[in-house]
């Protein structure tokens, strides 16, 4: 009769992150579970970007116990001063019967599922090196590490660049871009995810310092939109979910290789609007 083999918990889901990064998840500066700990068993698990309702039923239906997302699971409401807010507070408004939360909630009880959440963990393994990998950026000219800097083969314009990127990730539709489009750049940074937010500009700081020419981003806001057009730094924006969802699909894919025995499911649905 064979050894029995330990079950695979909730712990062993981030055993690959935290061989990569050096400290495990006490130390990581956000990340949580929900309706379970990391001694919880999993029988399988769904990985995904956001914890959304239609990937908790998916879970469900795969028969996974476990759901592993880089998001946040649940929506939360800036607290203001009262000046701010004309009729409600944000306490509680959130658990109204319509909103997000209130289903994702149900859904949870129902089907008894334990949510991990590994934001700081996963951008580290293996989402930044799948995005620069998608985005075939191969040849580093400034190492150091989630800061460093990538040489194009060649000068492209900015617009070819973007078509270029639109091709490489299957992107339909528009894109938008910050700068001269004219204007040819090779040395290309990445702000993947978040990382084109205004609560997140020390990254472009950082990658103008290194020599960056040019920037493929994930999600940006206006703010940050004004800021890299005023220090002239061109940014392509793909997609926050779509550029962190291509390194989540490989995390499943490390999960399935080292417990090949544990069902693992995915759920991604790429940019999640649409233009015209």
């Amino acid at each position: 009769m064979g050894t029995m083999l330990p079950p695979v918990t909730c712990a062993n889901l981030l055993k690959p992150i935290e061989e990569i990064v050096g400290c495990g998840p006490l130390l990581w500066p956000d990340g949580q579970f929900v309706n379970g700990s990391p001694d919880t068993p999993v029988r399988g698990v769904l990985v995904t970007w956001m914890a959304e309702a239609t990937a908790l039923e998916k879970a469900a239906a795969s028969g996974c116990n476990v759901v592993l997302c880089h998001e946040a699971p649940f929506f939360e409401e800036k607290h203001e001063l009262p000046p701010y807010r004309w009729l409600n507070a944000a306490n509680d408004v959130t658990e109204l019967p319509w909103h997000p939360n209130r289903r994702r909630r149900e859904l949870i009880q129902r089907y008894k599922l334990t949510l991990v959440q590994c934001h700081y963990g996963l951008d580290r393994f293996p989402i930044y090196d799948a995005f620069i990998q998608a985005l075939g950026l191969t040849t580093a000219v400034h190492e150091q590490g989630w800061e460093s800097i990538y040489q194009l083969p060649q000068m492209l314009s900015v617009a070819q660049l973007a078509r270029a990127i639109k091709r490489r990730l299957g992107i339909q539709g528009t894109v938008r871009v910050v700068g001269d489009l004219r204007r040819r750049v090779r040395k290309i940074a990445s702000l993947w995810g978040g990382l084109g937010l205004s609560g997140n500009i020390y990254w472009a700081r950082r990658a103008i310092t290194h020599g960056a020419e040019a920037a493929i981003a994930g999600e940006m806001d206006e703010a940050f939109i004004k800021f890299a057009a005023e220090v002239g730094l061109p940014v392509i924006e793909t997609s926050h979910q779509l550029s962190e969802e291509i390194g989540l699909q490989r995390y499943a894919a490390v999960l399935q290789g080292r417990y090949p025995k544990l069902k693992v499911a995915t759920f991604f649905t790429g940019r999640p609007y649409r233009t015209i």
